[in-house]
């Protein structure tokens, strides 16, 4: 757009300089879009409806969401090798999943409740062996004092009996709040099979589908922009089920062949807690120590030796692998991610914290590609309609 110039007036100089200038109408854009925001923050009840409906739809989505990243590939592979139709190959992958999923919650849940209630009834007896261990190095060694040994086991033997009860009592007094959360967990259960299958079934369309409300000159780039976002999440959220699976392996494994007890239940806590990149198996090593302190002092070092071998495993050999580096984000951005969402949105931030910051990222480098070609501020940047004339 050709600048105005009007000579004869005296505000001239102040509309060429100031008025008719890009950055100044960037800078006006988002102000304005700050003052809405800031509007809508004031009027928060206009869009209390929206939250309800978002809280009440997320969970199913995100379930779905998940589910198709993990069965697409299959529905596609039996779709090329096995030239099944699509609602075939959906209802297929689709039954397959649920009856492993009822397997091995069948299986799991009687075995965690079994292991959950023989710890919380053992924690008298592992306050008791962790001080007899405690007296017994003391003795070889001599740190602490008898006054300051004493103190120490009355402290440790009221705070366990106590904690163990509070455990007892508070899971019957939850049981008012499991109820209450039933509703939602059975509209989740209800919906998301439904959501993933029209999710696998018109994934690919969706693209066409959202772009239509986009203006046609920009829905080839916005098309793209989506198809950007799809793999980067696609990539991590498949990479970061498979690490944390084998992963759970590892442990089990290892602290089986130590012979650190629950060490299924200590694998199976580790596995889950593997999606917080960096922090998760540390988080996951501490039950590990305090069982094997309550144990023997000696099998510190074996666990010890199977989270060493899980790390150099893991972050040489599985995360390269598998996940390779498909953000494209520096660790140290990663951190920094982390903290934030744990921050702002607690547990959710800290597992779903990554893969936001990996779609806004591509959001801003579309959105500042765009500004780089139509802005006329970075000359050596052309617009897409002109890179093809001479």
């Amino acid at each position: 757009m050709k600048n105005l110039r009007q000579p004869e007036s005296g505000f001239s100089w102040f509309y060429q300089r100031f008025l008719n200038n890009h950055i100044t109408i960037l800078l006006l854009n988002i102000f304005l879009l700050l003052l809405v925001l800031n509007e809508l923050m004031q009027n928060a009840w206009l869009l209390a409806p929206v939250w309800q409906f978002i809280g009440i739809a997320m969970p199913a989505v995100v379930v779905a969401g998940i589910l198709f990243y993990v069965l697409d590939p299959l529905v596609h592979l039996m779709e090329r090798r096995l030239h099944l139709r699509q609602g075939l190959a959906i209802a297929i992958a689709m039954i397959a999943t649920a009856a492993i999923i009822v397997i091995i919650f069948l299986n799991l849940i009687p075995f965690l409740t079994k292991q959950t209630t023989g710890i919380i009834s053992a924690l008298p007896q592992f306050a008791n062996d962790m001080l007899h261990n405690l007296n017994h190095l003391n003795q070889q060694h001599h740190w602490l004092s008898n006054k300051n040994l004493a103190d120490i086991n009355e402290r440790v033997s009221t705070y366990f009996s106590k904690r163990g009860l509070n455990l007892l009592t508070g899971t019957l007094s939850s049981l008012g709040n499991v109820v209450t959360t039933v509703s939602d967990w059975i509209i989740t259960i209800i919906t998301a099979p439904l959501v993933l299958f029209f999710m696998l079934k018109d994934g690919t369309r969706f693209p066409h589908y959202i772009s239509q409300v986009v203006p046609t000159a920009y829905r080839s780039r916005f098309v793209v922009m989506l198809d950007q976002m799809n793999v980067k999440v696609s990539s991590y959220v498949r990479g970061q089920l498979t690490v944390a699976l084998c992963v759970l392996i590892i442990f089990t494994t290892g602290y089986s062949i130590i012979g650190l007890r629950y060490a299924l239940l200590i694998g199976l806590l580790a596995g889950p807690l593997n999606l917080i990149p960096y922090f998760g198996s540390a988080i996951a090593l501490v039950p590990a120590l305090i069982m094997g302190v309550v144990t023997i002092p000696s099998m510190l070092l074996g666990v010890v030796i199977v989270y060493l071998i899980e790390w150099v495993l893991e972050t040489q050999v599985l995360s390269p692998l598998i996940m390779g580096n498909s953000l494209a984000m520096h660790p140290i951005t990663i951190v920094f991610v982390l903290l934030a969402g744990g921050k702002m949105f607690g547990l959710v931030g800290v597992i779903f914290g990554v893969p936001g910051f990996a779609v806004l990222k591509v959001l801003a480098t579309t959105a500042f590609q765009w500004y780089q070609e139509y802005s006329a501020l970075y000359p050596d940047v052309l617009p897409p309609d002109k890179l093809s004339q001479p």
